[in-house]
């Protein structure tokens, strides 16, 4: 008698928390279900559980750009690396907190961690098994209260995150010459998440309370409409001294989402440049931005 049983599909368990992630092509999701990962194929209308587990519930989820590796973050820290394409578990890592977010850089060199205060940016994994395949980049000492999101910027050198301090920030990769870390402050609630344009010319940050501002930025002494990222070096009139000029943060609009209810989670698309934000109550709203049009 044959008894040599594989684990099939997962039936009956439904989404408790975490994260759900879509697969590069934008046909199925990847959701967790208890302390599985199950991927929905919205084209067949076919589900799959992956053959693996985490110990706890599953708190957050991330896919490499090029959707070969998954993140796998359970309630306690513990992280699987897993082959998405081949479905097998390439490594066990402890992150040793409470991972808020989690998610790679649109380059796939990097993924940042939100753990706890700080933020930690590692070196990407490959594809492979290897004896340590987590390699810390830089931790980053961001705010005064507990870190609820991390974005990258399209071109992958920089960094903004969100606190339960009411602002937000931003970082760079590597230490760049001219460019200083931003707070990004005016909020009365905290920041529920932010997030780059796809152009680099401005930050969007949520707040709890509906809250939604744009900010933008100019190089003092600079008149030109350059590109986050850019610092071109200024020459005094008074010597012939050069220097990089500072980077001003100022909020360009305020706006305001007409609900009841406090925001819960928000997420945005660069390609569409969509904003949704979904609330308490079981509402959702979708915004164009940055002109704030539902």
């Amino acid at each position: 008698m044959k008894t040599d049983f594989k684990f099939s599909n997962l039936c009956g368990t439904v989404y408790r928390k975490g994260n759900v992630v879509f697969t590069p092509d934008g046909n199925s999701i990847i959701s967790p279900v208890g302390n599985r990962v199950t991927v929905f194929d919205l084209v067949n209308n076919k589900s799959e559980t992956l053959p693996f587990e985490n110990k706890r519930d599953i708190r957050r989820l991330a896919l490499s750009p090029n959707g070969n590796l998954l993140l796998s973050v359970d309630e306690l820290g513990q992280t699987l690396l897993v082959n998405f394409r081949k479905r097998t578990v390439l490594h066990y890592f402890n992150l040793k907190d409470k991972v808020r977010d989690i998610v790679f850089s649109p380059d796939g060199r990097y993924f940042a961690a939100a753990l706890g205060r700080n933020v930690q940016v590692w070196h990407s994994p490959g594809y492979v098994r290897e004896f340590a395949p987590f390699v810390l980049h830089r931790t980053y000492a961001a705010h005064y209260d507990d870190v609820t999101s991390v974005s990258w910027s399209p071109d992958s050198r920089f960094f903004v995150t969100a606190g339960k301090d009411m602002v937000a920030k931003v970082f760079s990769v590597d230490p760049i010459e001219g460019f200083v870390p931003a707070t990004l402050t005016g909020h009365r609630h905290a920041v529920v998440s932010a997030w780059f344009a796809r152009d680099m010319r401005a930050v969007y940050t949520v707040s709890a309370d509906g809250a939604v501002c744009v900010r933008r930025f100019r190089l003092q002494g600079v008149d030109e409409n350059l590109t986050f990222g850019e610092f071109p070096i200024v020459t005094s009139d008074s010597d012939d001294d050069e220097e990089k000029p500072r980077t001003i943060w100022y909020t360009e609009s305020r706006h305001y989402a007409q609900q009841s209810a406090r925001v819960h989670s928000a997420a945005f698309n660069w390609a569409t440049n969509l904003m949704v934000l979904g609330f308490t109550n079981g509402v959702f709203g979708i915004w164009e931005m940055p002109d704030f049009n539902l």
